[in-house]
């Protein structure tokens, strides 16, 4: 596997343009990244405002954090994302973002369940919160990748969001499902207990239907 080094810097800086103008990262916070091969990725560099991104301000480097090409430090959670690809050959491309209502429950360390079809279709798992671990350290960078497992999307307590993917559309496309699964969420918790949570079986069923028989299959790649 091995992608167009030029194409995917261009489609980072697109993505990190749109997550921040969505709300999902604000300032500096927030990184992005994508696999280039299966030893190496392009990664965001480290206090840097994601609208204001160019191509070359991406970093290369290699699955052990190793800088193989650019100018600027690589962001601080350097370590989680290559922790994430080296031990999920599925994940193409990572992102961790800040958007509010997600960290909210990050903050309370509650999950957020599947409450909306397309949630339920898409992501196919709650999101769960990882115990806390101090960003960019070896002990945050294990808890991500066992709380994560072989899902889509999980919460770093009293931090934000880690949404991956096959693409970084995908991982993108994940990251906007969880903000706005959370604020749904939030806005329901409002109106009073209890609520209508969707089964396991009806979850399971919506998720094998998008995976094997919803759009195209060839739309992120």
């Amino acid at each position: 596997m091995k992608n167009n080094e030029g194409t995917l810097r261009k489609k980072l800086v697109l993505i990190a343009k749109k997550a921040y103008e969505h709300g999902l990262i604000s300032g500096t916070w927030g990184n992005l990244s994508a696999r280039v091969s299966i030893d190496k990725i392009l990664i965001t560099p480290s206090g840097f405002e994601k609208d204001l991104l160019k191509v070359n301000d991406l970093l290369l480097v290699d699955l052990d954090g190793r800088m193989l090409r650019g100018r600027w430090s690589p962001s601080t959670e350097t370590p989680m994302h290559t922790h994430i690809y080296r031990t999920r050959d599925d994940v193409h491309a990572v992102i961790h973002t800040h958007s509010h209502y997600a960290t909210v429950f990050a903050v309370r360390g509650e999950p957020i369940p599947p409450l909306t079809v397309e949630f339920a279709a898409v992501i196919g798992h709650e999101v769960p919160v990882t115990r806390y671990a101090r960003a960019g350290t070896k002990e945050a960078a294990e808890e991500i990748v066992k709380t994560l497992g072989g899902g889509k999307a999980a919460l770093l307590k009293n931090h934000g969001v880690v949404a991956v993917g096959g693409s970084i559309e995908e991982a993108y496309h994940v990251a906007l499902l969880v903000e706005e699964e959370a604020r749904i969420y939030y806005l329901t918790k409002l109106l009073g207990e209890p609520i209508d949570k969707m089964s396991a079986e009806e979850i399971n069923i919506l998720h094998e239907f998008y995976l094997n028989r919803y759009g195209q299959r060839e739309r992120y790649y």
